[in-house]
């Protein structure tokens, strides 16, 4: 009697753990959660491009992961400047930033060819083309080697200059000008060949700068001019839009291999279904920001296109010099998108 009571509870035992098992209603790989920062250096303002959106990231990840993933946004360099939070990311001490990826150079050289002046096509479709298609695909490729991933390729604005000194009109009006910059070989060359004195500073540090006349200028398009509020200590702002400047959604490799495939599905689709998105939401707040300068009392200029020509033409040796470094066949398929 005892012994077939004992071998049915066995039975019923050993039927109960397989399907518990089979049916992944317990804790386990399928039901492990996670909870990831993700920072960035843009301001802590819930309808900045860059704030906006990866909150918006993170509530449609929980949502798709039935909250497996949770993601929590720093904004405004809470976990530390670009350089600070991509090393970190290298070594898997955060999970997760919203990056540019004109910060990244030094860490992923392959991505100074987006760094090089006027090298983008004026054509937002054709930025697309590029960030979506087989060069985006090649810098994902690149990012992979150096212990992160890239999700998705988002916006961060078309580089411009505030200054202090007076109206930029024409490439000559950059000589003298000690201005801010990312500190990477494209930038440095370029503006130390049309006479300007570059000087790289950490984005946490710039306001300070500009406000104690360290430093005249700054090179950071309306999104963080005005959500940083450049404009108090600038007068002067010209749309010189000489650099493009990506917007990389970021994650740890290492934080990457640890999670199962379905929730890096999510991750990366969730990435990709909001860039286009989250560009014309860029594209469309810089405009208004613009405007908003000029009502601030900003003197705000646009180049002509005699300039413009101009300061295109004055990129060229930049190219030709950093061509054996960074690859002439990547930077004639750049080319060959440009107006």
């Amino acid at each position: 009697m005892n012994k077939t009571l004992w071998l049915l509870i066995l039975v019923l035992g050993i039927f109960l753990t397989a399907c518990s098992s089979s049916s992944g209603s317990t804790a386990g790989e399928n039901d492990e959660q996670f909870t990831f920062k993700l920072g960035h250096v843009g301001p802590a303002d819930a309808e900045h491009p860059w704030e906006k959106y990866a909150r918006t990231f993170a509530e449609e990840v929980e949502r798709e992961s039935d909250g497996r993933i949770k993601i929590e946004t720093y904004p405004a360099s809470q976990l530390g400047a670009d350089r600070e939070m991509t090393e970190a990311l290298q070594q898997g001490t955060l999970e997760m930033g919203l990056i540019s990826t004109i910060a990244m150079g030094n860490f992923v050289p392959e991505l100074q060819i987006w760094d090089l002046p006027y090298i983008f096509p004026t054509d937002n479709a054709k930025v697309d083309e590029i960030l979506d298609g087989s060069i985006g695909d090649k810098m994902k490729d690149a990012v992979s080697q150096k212990q992160m991933i890239a999700l998705s390729f988002w916006e961060n604005d078309w580089r411009a200059m505030s200054n202090s000194k007076g109206p930029i009109e024409s490439v000559e009006d950059l000589k003298g000008v000690k201005i801010r910059v990312v500190e990477n070989k494209p930038s440095l060359h370029w503006f130390e060949r049309v006479g300007a004195i570059p000087t790289p500073m950490a984005f946490s540090e710039v306001y300070t700068a500009l406000q104690q006349r360290t430093i005249d200028a700054q090179d950071n398009g309306t999104l963080l001019t005005f959500g940083s509020k450049f404009y108090e200590v600038q007068p002067y702002f010209t749309f010189t839009n000489h650099i493009y400047a990506p917007l990389a959604v970021m994650i740890s490799e290492s934080i990457w291999n640890k999670i199962p495939d379905d929730l890096k599905t999510i991750l990366e689709e969730t990435a990709e279904r909001l860039a286009s998105e989250q560009r014309q939401y860029s594209r469309d707040t810089a405009k208004q920001l613009g405007e908003e300068m000029k009502a601030a009392g900003v003197e705000v200029t646009e180049l002509s296109d005699e300039a413009i020509k101009s300061f295109q033409e004055s990129a060229e040796e930049t190219y030709d010099a950093l061509a054996p470094e960074l690859g002439q066949d990547l930077i004639n398929e750049m080319l060959q998108y440009r107006d």
